[in-house]
This record gives structure tokens, sequence and C-alpha cells, in this order.
């Protein structure tokens, strides 16, 4: 065959296999989860310029969509973790949520999208919920405020989503998105209000105003590139700020740091073989990094300043959480005809999971500098889950010109090793240093169907449970034993 041929093949079946995809996220789970791996409009979380492929759409996520996590598939060891899913690396937080928004082309080569939902980022919450566990007292309670205690910081909640793309003569799409999410709470007080303990002695100070808050703002790049006819690589690069705002009676100094930084990269190849056969490469990549001290007793608001006995800086804690996830995959992807397509991925992800806190000062007990509550001068658990090797098959075909369905499956086996390392300075007995491991066998399957008549389309996910349960469960009425139908929806139209 010569080389003019081979080429008109490659460039038909990037063209061909590559088709605009007529659902939203219930679509990416439907088809085994693996969002990079096919072609689609929620390709737009990992690759904003994606936006440029789809003209105008405006979409309806009904329910959030999400893995049966809470309503396995029979036989199944899918627990409600999300370390035990391999969706983390193919999907991100906020389309596990209620949601909607719209694509639309402002020009030929200009295209906006917007989205809007109910996700609230959980991140400095869970920071601070590591720290009360490891300081003097709870952050998240002011017992020390005696009148009108200031709330405590809240999940920041999702405000906006926004896609910018530009496409380059059909060469060449960039994009970039931007998020924001943010919670706060704040109060003046009376002229009466009671007076606030200001140091051990027993004196006061007046009440004063309170300022808590947090925030999450997110950037992500991307670029597709054309190479020839038979290939296309897209990349994306993000980054998100956590922060917290503390200001309990205008108190500023009483937590250091409380947020963080997250890192995400991605990497993928759609590279045209034959006219029926479609290769896909991928490679991402996430990383985690939260860290706080306290820098004072949360049961009666002071700072640790050496002032007086009781508030040593010996009290200090340092705490930190991070994650990293590595996952690596290649999928095959087969259209014999124009109605149906397969695929079939294997990949490895690796995940790892570290808490730990420090106290740089050790206790001195000689000296009567002794912590009751943590003892321990270092600790450090770290949690590694692996899927080495995973499986995933899936299957879309047309079955009526007005409906389609799809199905999916996943297996791996899940490893997951626990190491213990915790240091006490004064009592060896304390100390420990362990690991223990253990694998998992995992399964899950997913089904679903779309319809769709000329624009408008509305795809839904089935509860895996429901064909247990029977027809006669369809309602989920409360004392039936059953449940929805459908546990994920997306309604939209494309013009």
């Amino acid at each position: 065959m010569r080389i003019g041929s081979l080429a008109a093949i490659a460039m038909g079946a990037t063209l061909g296999l590559a088709r605009p995809a007529e659902a939203t996220t219930t679509r990416v789970y439907t088809l085994g989860a693996m969002n990079r791996f096919i072609l689609d409009d929620t390709n737009r979380w990992l690759y904003p310029h994606i936006i440029t492929k789809y003209g105008n759409l405006f979409y309806v996520e009904l329910f959030g969509s999400s893995p049966s996590r809470s309503t396995s598939a029979p036989t199944s060891n899918r627990q409600s973790a999300s370390t035990y899913t391999l969706d983390i690396a193919d999907t991100v937080p906020v389309q596990q949520t209620a949601g909607g928004g719209a694509i639309i082309g402002l020009t030929d080569d200009i295209f906006l999208s917007l989205h809007l939902s109910d996700y609230e980022d959980p991140t400095v919450p869970q920071m601070l919920a590591w720290l009360a566990s490891t300081s003097g007292n709870d952050p998240r309670g002011f017992p020390w405020i005696p009148d009108v205690a200031p709330e405590s910081p809240q999940s920041a909640n999702r405000k906006l989503d926004m896609f910018l793309a530009y496409n380059l003569q059909d060469m060449v799409q960039l994009g970039l998105q931007l998020s924001y999410g943010s919670s706060s709470y704040s109060r003046n007080p009376n002229d009466n209000d009671p007076d606030v303990v200001a140091d051990l002695q027993g004196n006061v100070e007046s009440r004063k105003s309170d300022s808590i808050g947090t925030s999450a703002f997110s950037f992500l790049l991307s670029g597709g590139l054309a190479i020839g006819d038979a290939a296309t690589i897209d990349a994306g690069l993000g980054m998100t700020f956590h922060s917290l705002k503390y200001r309990p009676n205008e108190r500023g100094d009483l937590i250091d740091g409380g947020g963080g930084i997250e890192f995400q990269a991605d990497v993928r190849a759609m590279i045209g073989v034959t006219e029926w056969w479609e290769v896909v490469p991928a490679l991402s990549l996430r990383t985690r990094n939260l860290k706080a001290a306290d820098l004072a007793n949360y049961g009666n608001g002071l700072t640790y300043n050496n002032a007086e006995t009781g508030r040593e800086d010996y009290f200090i804690t340092d705490a930190a959480l991070s994650q990293l996830i590595f996952d690596m995959g290649v999928a095959g992807h087969f259209k014999p005809t124009d109605g149906i397509h397969f695929w079939g991925a294997v990949g490895f992800e690796i995940l790892n999971v570290t808490q730990k806190f420090e106290h740089l000062i050790a206790e001195t007990p000689d000296n009567g500098n002794t912590r009751t509550d943590q003892n321990l001068e270092y600790y450090r658990d770290a949690y590694a889950y692996s899927a080495v090797p995973y499986f995933r098959l899936a299957v879309e075909a047309r079955v009526f010109s007005w409906l389609d369905f799809r199905g999916g499956v996943v297996k791996y086996m899940l490893n997951e090793k626990v190491t213990e390392d915790r240091v006490d300075d004064n009592n060896a007995d304390f100390n420990r240093l362990n690991d223990i491991s253990r694998d998992t066998p995992y399964f899950d399957y997913f089904i679903g169907f779309a319809a769709h008549y000329e624009g408008f389309f509305l795809d839904m996910q089935l509860d895996p449970l429901w064909f247990n349960r029977g027809p006669e469960f369809l309602s989920g009425a409360s004392g039936s034993g059953g449940g929805n139908m459908f546990v994920n929806a997306s309604l939209g139209y494309r013009f």
C-alpha cells in the first residue's frame, strides 16, 4: 500500500472516530469512568480547549454524577472512599455534584463556557479537622468567647467555573479555565457584649469583630495540537490555591497557614492507526499539599508566646496533609461501523496519602513541661494505594436513530499499604515504626442509555442494583426496600 493511502486511512480514523459526544459527565461514567481515553465535552475539565469542538451547548446535570459508590454492583468490592476508585484521575470533584452550564461560540474561533454547581470544596475544613486532632483543643470551636461565638470555617462554595478557548486555523487550540469558591462569616459586636479573657491571670479585653472564611481559586491552562492528519495531542496544566481567614475577636495570630496548593497535569494523544482503530495513551499527575500550625490554645484563645506559664511555645504543632496521584494508561478505540464504538484500556494508578504532625520543641517533663493530649514529638502515617494493572472495557451502540446504549466495566487488584512512624522523645514505649499491606479485588460495572432528538439529548445512568430489585421498586418509595432506577442524568441541547 502506498504512503498516500496510509495517510488517507489515518486521517479517516482520526476524523471518523473522534466524533463529538451527545452527553456530559453521565456518559463518561457509563463508559467505565475513563474520561481521558474518549472524546467528550467533559474533557474540558482536563483540557479547557476542547470546548472549541462543540459549538453551542446547553446542559444540566440533574442529580450530579458519580460512579455507583453507594449502590455497588453485585459482587463488587467498591467502597465509599475515593481511594478505592479510579475516577480521581479522570474527573474533578465539581463534576460529581449537581450543576449546569453552557458552551457558546462567540466567533468561529473564540469560545466561552460557564458552569454553575453546588460543589463545596472541603479542603480547608479537612485541614482544620486534622489540626484539631493534633493540637490543643479544636480551632473550629470558640468556647473562650462567652456570648455569640463565631461560626466554624465552612467549605468553599464554588461560585463559578469559566472556560475560554481559541482555535487557531484548526491546527492549534488554546484553553483557560478559572474557578473560584469561598465562604465567609463576619460579626460586629454590640457595645454591651461580655468581655473576653485576655490572659491566664484573669485580665479581660472588650469584645471585638469576628472574621472567618475560606477560599479556593484555581486555573487550568491547556493546548491541543494536530500532528498532520493522523493524530492530536492534548495537554493541561493547572493549580489550585486554598486559603483560610481566621480572625476571631480580631486575633489574627492563632493559626499559621491552614491552606495549601494543588497541582494537576495531564497529557494524551489520539492516534489514528486505521480507518477503524485509534490508540489513546494518557498520563496524569495530581498533588496536594496542605500545612498549618496551631499558635494558640483553642480552649482559651490565647497564643503560645512564652508570656506566662501555660503559654509556652513547645505546645506549637506543625501539621500537614499531602497526596500524590500518578496514572498512566493506554486505550484502544474500535469503530467497526458508524453506530457502534468499543474501548479497552489498561494501565496503572498509584495514590499516596500522608498525614503528619511535629512538635518542634520536645517535652521536658523534668521542668514540668508536659503535653497531656499529644505526647508524641513526631507522627507520620502514610497510606499507599496502587492498581497495577487496571482494566476497563466500554461499549456505545446506536440501537435506534434516537437511542444509544452504553455500558462499561472496571477490574483491578487494589494493593493498600499503611505505614506508621511515630516518635516520643521521652518515652520509647509510644514509638511506632511498622507497615501493613493487603490486596483487595475490585470490580464494578456501569450501564445506561441516551435518548436524543435533533439537538436535544437525555443521558441516564442506571443504578446497577435496580436489576436485583426489579421494576416494582421503580418509585424508590420509602419502606419499599428499593431505590431510584437512575443514579445520574444529563439533559442538554446542542445547536
